[in-house]
């Protein structure tokens, strides 16, 4: 969540806008918001949080009404309040801090590069909180990250990022010793993003980013594909991971819910993939596959 400045810190006041998100409400959740203008948030563990001033009442009851009309949420999973003014950037900043994967990397925002700077044998990926997903402060982020940390080895060179969000994953994967990645997604902002990042990060050289879906994806034969998008999602394209992965390739994949274990475990073996590792965080889930030959 990112307030913007100037004219708004004049007024006194400020609506906060909670609301309670699924796999099923989230991306509509996200088109309600982002169709209406609003695209700075606060996306918690199991929540959207918005700040909109006094003067934007009306986007407010906009948005509201939408999200009732499209049944994504109810009085139990909605809340408004209104809020006094205050800093709200300075007392922001102080609720974020580092994201520690393992003993390996350090993801920062740049405002804590200096007490960073002292981890000199860790890996440090500067990530300012944006509304793309993928900052690190996400539980689904940890996972793939800490799975690329344990099975990721130098025998691994080329690498696709399937949903790249802010490209967190594609910058961890070149910092970790692979040579070369795709990144991909499909929202432009996330595009954006990630060229951001990658160029704060210093990997543009070694990572190619398309505004594209997996399918338009021509490259093959890639060592490992992650995949931190919702289940349903990739279990429509396996086939399309499949095929581009190099025999005995690895998948890394989160963005899954525990209680859907049994799902994506059963459409993993069906598309030839042997499960090496599950993990799990709060409700969500990680995994670490293998591509197995097709049975004849």
């Amino acid at each position: 969540m990112i307030l913007r400045q100037g004219k708004y810190m004049t007024n006194k006041y400020y609506f906060e806008l909670e609301i309670k998100f699924s796999e099923s409400n989230y991306e509509k959740l996200l088109e309600v918001l982002y169709s209406s203008g609003i695209n700075k948030i606060l996306e918690t563990e199991k929540s959207i949080i918005i700040y909109l001033p006094e003067n934007e009442k009306k986007l407010i009851d906009n948005v509201t009404r939408q999200i009732f009309a499209n049944k994504l949420a109810d009085k139990n999973s909605f809340v408004l309040k209104v809020i006094q003014n205050q800093d709200w950037d300075k007392n922001w900043k102080k609720t974020i801090k580092p994201v520690f994967i393992k003993d390996r990397i350090i993801l920062y925002p740049s405002w804590l590069k200096k007490d960073v700077s002292r981890y000199k044998k860790r890996i440090l990926i500067e990530l300012d909180p944006k509304m793309s997903f993928g900052t690190g402060h996400n539980e689904t982020t940890q996972l793939v990250l800490e799975l690329m940390c344990d099975f990721s080895d130098t025998q691994d060179k080329y690498v696709l990022d399937y949903g790249c969000g802010t490209g967190v994953l594609a910058i961890a994967a070149i910092k970790l010793g692979q040579k070369k990645a795709i990144a991909i997604d499909i929202d432009k902002d996330s595009i954006e993003n990630a060229k951001e990042y990658f160029k704060i990060n210093k990997v543009t050289d070694s990572i190619k980013l398309y505004k594209k879906d997996i399918f338009e994806v021509k490259n093959k034969n890639f060592d490992i594909i992650y995949a931190n998008i919702l289940r349903n999602v990739i279990e429509r394209n396996l086939g399309e991971i499949y095929s581009k992965l190099k025999p005995g390739g690895k998948l890394f994949i989160s963005g899954v819910l525990a209680d859907e274990e049994s799902q994506i475990s059963d459409s993993l073996k069906k598309n030839n993939f042997r499960i090496i590792d599950k993990r799990f965080k709060s409700e969500w889930m990680g995994i670490y596959a293998i591509k197995e030959k097709k049975d004849e």
